[in-house]
């Protein structure tokens, strides 16, 4: 049965039960979510059943951790206070937060509550309408003329009879990016950094339409299922090793349970395989191949410090029907099958040390063989990967500086299988941006001198290994077959064209009104290769004015 026809069914037999009270999610955006991170640090026995692993997470749950810790507020820094009143009132239709009325509306019209342009609500509905902006202009030392990035658009959400919640978000953008993001573009990956379509625009410029869209609501107390349009982000650290925001939206739906501290989640989602190309290198007219992808997640809060979650992912030609089993081992299932799809096992955890200190991991097991990892001859199917990080809030005693280390390691072939297998969304790989083949380290720095002023400072060291281009597989690219492996053993980190990168970014954001942003930003990039045509050294600034939009970054 077709993907599609399948998440119709599913949808309809669901949407026939009586529904419970249902929010819509806050859309991932990593400096929001530092900001959920830092009170979670400091309040873990509030946030034991507020899960924050897998992400996006719905304003309703928020509310419920936010409204938990409301009597600290006296006790919080005047840096935290004003972030503390940034959530209450971005999520008012559940906090019932006392500090979201406006005395500077627009006309007594717009904004009329701190956080949106326009609102209604009346009986048990709300509708939260607001406009989406991002002009950014810059210049790159290795890219003739100006930068530019010019994004409009808009973002609806809201809840109908406190059952159902609903997000929209459409969004046009014209761009003319860095070369090393042209050259990820236009290169042998040729796919568009956290986006699906694209087209040339202008004088060597991109032009990308953006949609996402879902629907969720709360069959019982306990599960709720979320259908739609959007991505998902898996994980505690800056990168993710099992599911990141990375590639473009896909289809999915998704049931969630959650009782008391444990929460389950499956998701069952139709990814793109392949595009088809025109003569100018960009997607043309076709019905692009597709394939099934299905996961699930045990999540378990142990303890008020320490979470431990279960992670299994199958991808597959076709949307088998074993495979929509929510509580199935999907290994069994693809052995039963004749083993010709792909499925990933692992597993992540998060262990708050102590109030303010946190560290965290992740590991992936593709393939795995004792036999062959004791031979030690570096055997390809010997694939996992593995993240290891720490995270310190208010570090050395500093109010509202926060840092956080990161390592990610993984072995080449991770993640491949044959391409249409593969573990990636149009063209895009589906967890780490790197593909695999790397070792990496990160660090992050940010700091909040002012209520309205915030920093962050980025460095992101990895050494790779990328094909040579002559038709062999080195292991660093999800989108090649294995079978064009280079070798069955002897296989290392970084084989194949080794290169060695350095990203530094530096960037200092405002916050003139709720939710609208002055950025300023320098990022440094060398890329050095065993092979010299692919060197790469350059230089960026840049300044943006945003309006309820993440700050666009290609961090690779």
């Amino acid at each position: 049965m077709p993907m599609k026809k399948l998440f119709l069914l599913l949808c309809i037999t669901f949407c026939s039960i009586s529904a419970l009270a249902q929010s819509s999610l806050i859309p991932y955006n990593r400096d929001y979510y530092h900001i959920i991170d830092r009170f979670v640090a400091k309040f873990p026995v509030q946030a034991k059943e507020f899960q924050t692993t897998f992400k996006p997470v719905s304003r309703e749950n928020l509310a419920a951790f936010l409204n938990s810790i409301r009597e600290e507020y006296p006790n919080f820094s005047e840096q935290d206070k004003f972030n503390f009143e940034f959530l209450m009132n971005d999520n008012w239709e559940f906090t019932n937060s006392e500090y979201i009325e406006n005395d500077k509306s627009w006309w007594n019209i717009f904004y009329n509550k701190k956080s949106d342009l326009l609102y209604y609500q009346g009986g048990n509905s709300t509708i939260h309408i607001n406009p989406v902006f991002d002009f950014t202009g810059g210049k790159d030392s290795e890219t003739d003329g100006t930068l530019y990035t010019n994004t409009r658009g808009a973002e609806i959400h809201g809840s109908i009879d406190k059952k159902i919640g609903f997000y929209t978000f459409v969004s046009t953008t014209e761009m003319r990016l860095p070369e090393y993001v042209n050259r990820y573009i236009t290169g042998p990956q040729k796919a568009f950094p956290n986006e699906g379509i694209w087209k040339a625009f202008g004088d060597n410029g991109w032009d990308v339409l953006h949609a996402r869209g879902y629907f969720n609501f709360g069959l019982t107390k306990s599960i709720k299922v979320q259908a739609g349009y959007d991505k998902n982000f898996i994980g505690n650290g800056h990168r993710s090793m099992i599911l990141s925001d990375f590639s473009s939206p896909y289809l999915f739906l998704k049931i969630d349970t959650q009782v008391g501290p444990f929460q389950y989640t499956t998701m069952f989602s139709e990814l793109t395989e392949d595009i088809a190309f025109t003569g100018r290198g960009v997607p043309g007219d076709g019905d692009y191949p597709k394939k099934f992808w299905a996961f699930h997640r045990l999540g378990l809060n142990i303890t008020p410090k320490f979470s431990l979650g279960l992670f299994e992912s199958v991808m597959s030609e076709k949307a088998t029907l074993a495979y929509f089993n929510p509580i199935i081992f999907y290994r069994a299932v693809e052995l039963q099958e004749g083993s010709p799809d792909n499925v990933l096992l692992g597993l992540d955890f998060n262990w708050k040390v102590k109030n303010g200190i946190s560290v965290y991991g992740q590991a992936l097991l593709d393939e795995f063989v004792i036999g062959d990892l004791r031979a030690g001859d570096g055997s390809w199917r010997n694939r996992f990967g593995i993240q290891l990080g720490a995270k310190s809030i208010d570090a050395f005693g500093v109010s509202n500086l926060d840092l956080q280390a990161e390592v990610n390691l993984a072995r080449p072939y991770l993640y491949q299988s044959e391409f249409k297998n593969s573990y990636s969304n149009y063209r895009n790989p589906l967890a780490h941006p790197l593909g695999a083949n790397f070792q990496e380290l990160v660090l992050v720095g940010r700091y909040q001198p002012l209520e309205r002023l915030s920093a962050v400072g980025k460095i992101i060291y990895s050494d790779l290994g990328e094909d040579l281009g002559d038709g062999v597989n080195y292991g660093g690219n999800v989108l090649a077959d294995t079978d064009d492996r280079v070798s069955t053993s002897g296989n290392t980190i970084g084989q194949g064209a080794n290169a060695k990168n350095m990203y530094i970014e530096l960037r200092g954001s405002y916050m003139l009104m709720h939710n609208v942003f002055i950025d300023l930003g320098l990022l440094k990039r060398n890329f050095n290769s065993e092979l010299a045509a692919r060197d790469l050294n350059s230089t960026t600034i840049s300044a943006s004015l945003r309006w309820n939009l993440a700050k666009r970054q290609h961090e690779f």
